[in-house]
């Protein structure tokens, strides 16, 4: 219960104060701009959008938190995170959050240079600032990388907080795991690939997919041959899967591309077919494919919001 009371506390910081006029006009600014680009993706709609949310996160400081950057849990040297946590402390141990960035498999970064460090960043401070602990990590990246290093990458770090997370108060049972686009692929791959989890399970409460890519692509890291990338595709694991269940919320965004939100309502659509209960599912409307996620911790709260109330129904109280 300790934990939850620190977590409300970093809420009512966070939500409870009222956004600046300066700040609600980046909010309208950043709505705006998403509606302009429109339903379409590409490297300059990436640079776009992280141009239009950047000046939100520069509104948000960092003090109080600290990071410790670049921790490494393997022998890779994409194998690195950055940790952050409140200097306030714990009473108890509070829950860790995981974040897998995107990048279509072969790209992307922990953190954007071209943001000064703010975005994805942002992921992990929120984290800290209500009550956790945010890991915001790197992994191997295709060519280098094949099916399933991601999802073993993600193993790696969950054993990482099961032998470490005490050290800086944090909860090794109380993990929930993240991703978005490939960081979302590689999640799911985890989440329905018992040979890449935990030899006892997956081990973590539970798991935030968006705007995630779960069928077959990217010959250089599912192989070359279809049929078999199919089966290795979240999509293609799903069924056979007997594994625990882990509670998810899936998203989407009203600008995602196409494939990405066919992709989204298949997983969902599986969900439904394999357990007794459809899984929580929001399509984000004025957003785009990285926005939503680019929004956490800002003055716009639409996404954090449904965060917290995702992560009290799963845990109860």
């Amino acid at each position: 219960m300790k934990v939850i009371l620190n977590i409300l506390v970093g809420v009512g910081v966070l939500l409870g104060s009222v956004a600046t006029v300066a700040q609600e006009d980046l909010v309208a600014a950043a709505y705006a701009g998403i509606a302009q680009i429109g339903k379409q993706w590409n490297g300059q709609v990436n640079a776009a959008t992280q141009a239009l949310y950047t000046p939100l996160q520069k509104e948000v400081g960092s003090q109080g938190l600290t990071v410790h950057s670049d921790i490494a849990y393997g022998d890779h040297p994409s194998q690195t995170f950055d940790l952050w946590v409140s200097d306030a402390g714990f009473r108890e141990g509070g829950p860790v959050l995981i974040y897998f960035h995107g990048g279509g498999l072969t790209g992307g970064d922990k953190v954007s240079a071209a943001t000064d460090n703010l975005i994805y960043s942002n992921v992990g401070k929120f984290a800290a600032r209500v009550g956790g602990i945010g890991i915001n990590a790197n992994y191997r990246l295709a060519p280098e990388a094949s099916w399933p290093d991601g999802a073993v990458d993600l193993r790696m770090i969950i054993e990482w907080v099961q032998a470490n997370i005490d050290e800086f108060g944090g909860n090794p049972e109380n993990i929930t795991i993240m991703g978005n686009s490939a960081g979302s692929t590689h999640v799911a791959t985890y989440m329905f690939h018992e040979p890449s989890q935990l030899a006892d399970g997956p081990g973590v409460k539970m798991a935030i997919l968006s705007s995630g890519g779960f069928a077959a692509g990217t010959p250089a890291y599912y192989g070359a041959d279809a049929t078999l990338a199919a089966e290795r595709a979240p999509l293609g694991l799903v069924d056979s899967y007997q594994g625990e269940q882990i509670p998810v919320y899936l998203w989407s965004a009203e600008y995602d591309p196409a494939n990405i939100e066919t992709s989204v309502a298949q997983m969902y659509a599986k969900l439904c077919q394999k357990y007794s209960d459809c899984p929580m599912y929001t399509q984000w409307q004025g957003y785009n494919h990285v926005s939503h996620v680019m929004s956490i911790d800002s003055a716009d709260t639409t996404i954090t919001n449904a965060m917290i109330r995702f992560y009290h129904d799963v845990i109860g109280e």
